[in-house]
């Protein structure tokens, strides 16, 4: 009886060597130091996120990560922490919330 090998890497959508990114993207929700830290901390514990830098002033965050990594994982991420946002694009003046930040 002839013997069948099944390759199950084959057909997986597992990519081996991911491809790391550095990207810009806008945050809102921080009027803060304190929202600044929690925004990176929450950031830098997502899946596929290999480095973060947050700012105030800009609200913004630079994150290399996996290519596979979406804006609406980071978002999610982000929700859990606080009432904070990410975003593609241009970062404007801080935007506090209210309710839901560490500072009210």
């Amino acid at each position: 009886m002839p013997t069948i090998i099944i390759d199950r890497n084959k057909d997986n959508n597992i990519n081996k060597n991911p491809k790391i990114m550095k990207q810009t993207f806008k945050i809102t929700g921080m009027s803060c130091g304190g929202c600044r830290e929690t925004v990176e901390k929450a950031l830098q514990s997502a899946d596929g996120v290999t480095s973060v830098q947050v700012s105030l002033d800009p609200p913004e965050a630079i994150i290399e990560k996996t290519d596979s990594v979406t804006l609406d994982q980071l978002n999610a991420t982000l929700l859990k922490a606080g009432n904070y946002s990410i975003g593609e694009g241009e970062s404007k003046t801080p935007t506090p919330k209210k309710g839901g930040s560490c500072c009210g």
